[in-house]
């Protein structure tokens, strides 16, 4: 574990466990490095370090371990409650921790004191990620990124130091000096076995290139990344596009017969593979955000269309209006990213309008669907499960509200009219001029006030849709 491969940890401890072992500090590390792998449902990974905590009578190592896992988890209260009774509430890792939480809770000044107490001559690199990380929750751009720019001074190949920076200059807009330190991603394809990037080719030297585009970064991420498709196409020998599985029907069938779609089965020896959020780095300069005259190039399949407009028909009169109310696949992301059931009933209230759910939910999503089903939303199919028959639907209503998640950009990439509701926490995909999302022109932002506070933006949505004639 202290050398950082938590696949190897992970594949100890459960040997381990499953030989009958019983140390609390196994199940400890089992549940920390399953959750800085990312692997396997969150709620294994709490049930490890919270049955860790019970074995050890609540030891601080085990409050550490549990806290590292519920701050992921977006279970920032317990995080502090946790860390209130380590019985050596010193040491650097009960620090960082707690400044996290606090930043996550909105409470970014007791963050940045608490921090500021921290011995100056024990302020090393660490220190200095853990008070950029609450500017970055502040939204203050500026003081994150000097803090990231020193971080880099002393360790040119932080990869985290090097994302991070990006993300502080993208929500400043200055893209182009961002898109080089964006290739540091640990989705890019391009990674050398140290983390190292390996530069990104020209694009004159891709002439005679075959290039296949791996999609990585989520669904939403891939389809504002391909509006570079057809211009890296014209540019190349040939293009092959291996997006998300859910994409490739909708990509296959909206881009030129030319570019494959799909697993490739057969790639020439001297394919290049670019990961598709490192096309901004190519394209910036020459196309920007890229948005053709008359919108986005994404349309809905005509029959497709047809059929869902004979479904919508058979709900009762009033304005069809798409809700996609659940972004994001952790809990910590959900946390800023969806509407409660007390918003989904405030939207039930607004007269005259039928609210057809955009959702995706998981096999497992019985809770959420019932929460669906309590606000009175009409839940058509799967929606999200075949995003270019999501697609059709979408294009069949008269507009659509979604948090920040694939339904935004299904809906952009449409042209249709629509509206995001965007957290108090900045986030550089969603900036534009009057509210107007750059990305996709024809949605327009609405920005939320207090964290957890979503009452505003709905008010500023009914405003929208209540008054047109």
């Amino acid at each position: 574990m202290q050398g950082g491969d938590w696949q190897a940890a992970m594949t100890t401890a459960q040997l381990v466990l499953d030989q009958g072992g019983s140390d609390w500090r196994i199940r400890l590390n089992l549940g920390v490095c399953a959750c800085r792998a990312h692997q396997g449902p969150g709620e294994t990974w709490l049930e490890h370090v919270e049955l860790a905590l019970k074995q050890s009578n609540q030891h601080d190592v085990a409050k550490l371990g549990a806290a590292e896992v519920n701050l992921t988890l977006g279970n920032w209260e317990r995080v502090l409650d946790l860390l209130s009774s380590v019985q050596r509430p010193q040491t650097w890792v009960a620090f960082q921790l707690s400044a996290a939480a606090l930043g996550r809770l909105g409470r970014t000044s007791e963050g940045l004191a608490l921090l500021a107490g921290w011995p100056e001559n024990k302020r090393t690199w660490q220190w200095r990620m853990a008070v950029a990380d609450l500017n970055v929750q502040a939204g203050d751009w500026t003081a994150a990124e000097q803090e990231y720019r020193a971080v880099l001074a002393e360790r040119p190949q932080q990869a985290e130091a090097h994302i991070n920076h990006a993300l502080t200059l993208l929500s400043q807009r200055r893209c182009t000096e961002a898109w080089p330190h964006y290739e540091w991603r640990r989705t890019n394809p391009r990674l050398n076995d140290k983390g190292i990037p390996e530069p990104l080719p020209s694009l004159g030297s891709l002439k005679n290139k075959h290039v296949v585009l791996q999609g990585e970064q989520g669904i939403g991420d891939q389809i504002m990344a391909s509006r570079y498709i057809q211009p890296l196409a014209g540019m190349c020998r040939s293009v092959s596009v291996e997006p998300a599985a859910r994409l490739s029907k909708l990509l296959r069938r909206n881009l030129p017969e030319h570019i494959a779609v799909g697993p490739a089965t057969d790639r020439p020896k001297d394919a290049v593979v670019i990961g598709t959020a490192s096309l901004p780095l190519l394209f910036w300069k020459t196309h920007g955000v890229a948005i053709p005259k008359g919108g986005y190039t994404l349309r809905a399949d005509p029959q497709s269309v047809a059929t869902w407009r004979s479904r919508l028909n058979a709900l009762p009169p009033g304005q069809k209006i798409g809700i996609a109310w659940l972004g994001g696949s952790t809990s910590a992301e959900h946390r800023e990213r969806a509407l409660k059931t007390v918003d989904l009933m405030r939207l039930r209230a607004w007269p005259g309008v039928q609210w057809v759910d955009l959702q995706f939910l998981p096999r497992d999503g019985r809770r959420l669907a019932e929460q669906s089903r309590q606000a009175g939303l009409h839940r058509m199919g799967d929606p999200g499960l075949d995003l270019d028959d999501t697609l059709a639907l979408i294009e069949c209503l008269d507009g659509v509200i979604t948090t920040r998640q694939t339904v935004a950009h299904l809906t952009g990439a449409l042209g249709k009219s629509g509206q995001v509701l965007v957290p108090a926490r900045p986030e550089w995909r969603y900036w534009g001029e009057d509210n107007r999302w750059a990305w996709y022109p024809s949605m327009k932002l609405l920005h939320q006030q207090l964290r957890g506070d979503w009452g505003p933006a709905l008010d500023e949505a009914a405003r929208h849709w209540l008054d047109r004639p």
